[in-house]
């Protein structure tokens, strides 16, 4: 049976590695699935019962929910086959009855295809045996089925946890990942629950326990896709996952984990959580204590349980959940959106700290963009220093703090202690460590930098900033070939991250480089009007010798600053690369006065060499301290 092909329309089922492929694609086979389609292609054109489907599936398996498994089942089938239930071409549905596969099916090796059922059931248990687990995307079904298809995921779960009890030894693992929640409400709009559920608990494991948790933006990467476990584990570098669904009703949530050891593919422990939307908070902070305990069980770990959970009502709790939803897409919508959701949050329940870390980092990137920087930092220091009144524990307050005391007030001391104590609340911040790096590198301390950013980068590998400001810590200790291999890599996970080919553009620019360098930025500046972007282009072109173009550019910079907001720090960067010492100055003044967060970097940032040796470089960063 495992040496079998079958083969029917345009299709081609590839028993042995379990894979069913067209011309243009491959789609992997979870194992109950591919039992279902064998038995379906076992008979073609003639009805194949449930109670056939069952055995096939299941044997003598009296605690699992067989109905509903195969509703799953078969859904997942027509997934792959891209057939429908209302219009099926190619597997019919018989209520009450079974399925019937429509079209005639020729069979390639292995034994005849006048075997009969149950002859062959050991052999479609073999094929199924050897099909690698994969992490299938969920779609939007309708309520029953979103509501089966979390039920078959717990039974499945514990079914093999329970299998593999008898013989399971704890093992130790260094590092842990908590993958997108599948969200399977029929509800498309529910989809910030999954979300919000998710980043709660990997916010409450890596408090939790003594190990490495992946942060939210790597593990979001596996939102949707058909990678299996081990190779997603390899891609994070982590020893065991945490993986899971969240289904919304009207008025109740259930929520279903299971843990698995991905050095070895095996499930260690699953759970199902059902409970009345009201008790929606409780069950949340029940699901992350449960959930590290048996972590710490089955990984001989020692968790450090909190029996603390934050009073605050569902509706309140559900502002914030939606703030965090758009306020993680990044985009100039989204965080207007989000800023709406935190708001209303803090104007449900004025005494719900972590809406005002969630307001503070809307401040943090600009929003709203109306506002001048002074008054979107200090609205950010307003917002995080009333979080931390109402709760002290917020590490992400505290790294909100360090990166004001260090872009705004010139405090270096202040914002290390900010920094420090942050990483110290949550050493598994990944945003603490890079902006810690990031500070220490501002601060010449190259090597202390390096340190917290490859924590940083440990705790959130695919992270494209991160990886950026790796590459920067190299720029400023002038190492360019190591910054421009980083600036590169973020490149080949994202060409259009605009930040990394900006900065890549600088370090050919010091290696003098200047082609490179102006055709990086002459791209960036054909995909936005940036006024930094614009900046750094008209200071190449001086750099490089292009006197008049830089002028032109500069001279295009002022007529944009008549419709939108432009820096001092931009002018006083091209006017360096053309030499006028006497206008940088005045420029950098007028910055410093601003407080224009780029000029933390005055001091090892290579492109204010050429001014170092002027006694009013060193009286600025004197006022700067």
């Amino acid at each position: 049976m495992r040496d079998r092909t079958y083969r029917f329309g345009e299709f081609e089922l590839n028993v042995a590695e379990g894979e069913l492929r067209t011309r243009s694609s491959v789609v992997r086979l979870q194992q109950k699935p591919l039992l279902l389609l064998i038995s379906l292609l076992e008979s073609p054109q003639r009805v194949v019962t449930r109670d056939q489907l069952r055995q096939t599936l299941w044997g003598s398996e009296t605690f699992v929910d067989h109905e509903q498994g195969i509703n799953v089942a078969i859904k997942k089938v027509r997934d792959a086959l891209g057939d429908s239930v209302e219009n099926p071409r190619l597997v019919e549905t018989l209520a009450k009855k079974g399925y019937r596969f429509l079209l005639p099916v020729e069979v390639v090796g292995g034994e005849t295809a006048q075997d009969t059922h149950s002859g062959a059931q050991n052999g479609l248990a073999a094929a199924g045996a050897n099909t690698p687990d994969k992490r299938e995307p969920y779609f939007h079904w309708g309520w029953i089925l979103a509501g089966v298809a979390a039920v078959v995921l717990a039974t499945l779960g514990i079914w093999l946890f329970r299998v593999e009890a008898k013989s399971h030894n704890a093992i130790n693992v260094n590092s842990l990942a908590v993958l997108p929640l599948q969200d399977l409400s029929p509800d498309p709009g529910q989809e910030y629950l999954a979300d919000g559920i998710t980043e709660e608990l990997i916010t409450s494991l890596a408090q939790a326990l003594p190990l490495r948790v992946i942060s939210r933006t790597s593990v979001m990467r596996y939102k949707q896709t058909n990678e299996p476990i081990t190779q997603i584990a390899r891609e994070l570098g982590v020893d065991a996952i945490v993986e899971g669904a969240v289904v919304r009703g009207q008025n109740r949530v259930k929520v279903t984990v299971q843990l698995i050891d991905a050095t070895k593919d095996r499930h260690l422990w699953a759970q199902s959580y059902d409970r009345n939307l009201g008790d929606f908070l409780g069950m949340e902070a029940e699901l992350s204590r449960e959930i590290a305990r048996q972590i710490g069980n089955n990984l001989s770990l020692r968790p450090q349980i909190s029996a603390n959970s934050r009073v605050v009502a569902p509706e309140v709790y559900e502002l914030y959940l939606k703030g965090r939803f758009f306020w993680n897409k990044r985009t100039d919508q989204g965080m207007k959106k989000a800023a709406e959701y935190f708001q209303q949050a803090i104007d449900r329940d004025p005494n719900y700290a972590p809406a005002y870390v969630g307001l503070a980092d809307c401040y943090e990137f600009n929003e709203p963009p109306t506002l001048p920087p002074e008054s979107l930092a200090v609205k950010t220091k307003q917002m995080a220093k009333r979080a931390l009144e109402l709760d002290q524990s917020l590490g992400e307050a505290h790294a909100t703090l360090g990166l004001i005391s260090q872009n705004f007030d010139r405090d270096w001391g202040g914002a290390e202690t900010e920094y420090r104590r942050a990483i110290e609340l949550n050493p598994n911040y990944a945003t603490a460590h890079q902006w810690y790096g990031e500070h220490l590198a501002l601060r010449g301390r190259f090597d202390e930098g390096l340190e917290e950013m490859k924590i940083a980068r440990d705790l959130d590998p695919l992270s494209l900033v991160i990886i950026k400001d790796m590459g920067e810590v190299y720029y400023a200790a002038r190492k360019y070939d190591q910054a421009i291999g980083f600036y590169r890599k973020a490149l080949d996970m994202d060409s259009h991250f605009i930040l990394a080919r900006r900065y890549l553009a600088m370090a050919y620019l010091q290696k003098r480089e200047f082609s490179s360098a102006i055709a990086e930025l002459e791209t960036v500046t054909q995909e936005e009007e940036n006024p930094d972007t614009m900046a750094e282009l008209a200071y190449a072109y001086a750099f490089s010798g292009r006197r008049e173009e830089a002028e032109r550019v500069l001279h295009d910079l002022k007529g944009i600053s008549e419709r939108r907001s432009t820096q001092a720090f931009d002018y006083a960067l091209i006017y360096t690369g053309l030499g006028n010492n006497d206008k940088a100055f005045e420029w950098l003044e007028r910055a410093r006065r601003e407080h224009a967060g780029p000029l933390a970097g005055l001091g090892v940032d290579p492109r204010w060499d050429s001014l170092r040796a002027d006694h009013r470089f060193a009286d600025l960063m004197g006022r700067m301290q």
